[in-house]
């Protein structure tokens, strides 16, 4: 519980630090539609903000995105894993995410998900869930020198 509660404060900080100022260009509306990444490498403790700590097994890669989508039937990328855990924070609409064997669980705005390392997984911006665009910031942590996200072959058909 106590690892769960420090990835979710990580998440939430970690969107607010890395993307400041995107977050002055967001409530402004003069964020690129092709996002920003933001690139930390660091092979020890990462001090997130305050008394938070992350600490990495060895060199790790902190990637940060702002994503904005269409409603559509269609997936949004591809079926993937990440090498490491991902924060996904909703900032508008909902995004519809499906598992391995298709189920679905819905995020919305103000809401944050933790992807788990090697979680298999999909995400669709359905117009039956939105008026408008989707938005969201998504942070990847891993591993430095491998590549993230990984593409597979679709396990179902959504």
């Amino acid at each position: 519980m106590r690892r769960l509660i420090l990835i979710l404060v990580l998440g939430s900080t970690t969107a607010w630090l890395t993307a400041g100022s995107a977050l002055g260009a967001l409530v402004g509306g003069s964020l690129p539609a092709t996002g920003l990444t933001y690139v930390s490498v660091t092979a020890n403790d990462v001090n997130v903000a305050g008394d938070v700590k992350l600490r990495t097994k060895g060199p790790t890669t902190v990637k940060t995105t702002y994503s904005i989508a269409t409603p559509s039937t269609a997936l949004l990328g591809s079926w993937h894993y990440h090498n490491g855990p991902v924060i996904v924070t909703v900032t508008a609409g909902t995004l519809t995410f499906y598992d391995a064997a298709c189920g679905t669980w819905d995020i919305s705005a103000g809401q944050t998900f933790v992807e788990s390392t090697g979680q298999v997984l999909a995400a669709k911006a359905l117009p039956a869930k939105n008026t408008g665009n989707v938005e969201w910031f998504t942070t990847r942590l891993y591993p430095a020198g491998t590549i993230d996200p990984v593409t597979v072959a679709a396990p179902c058909t959504p």
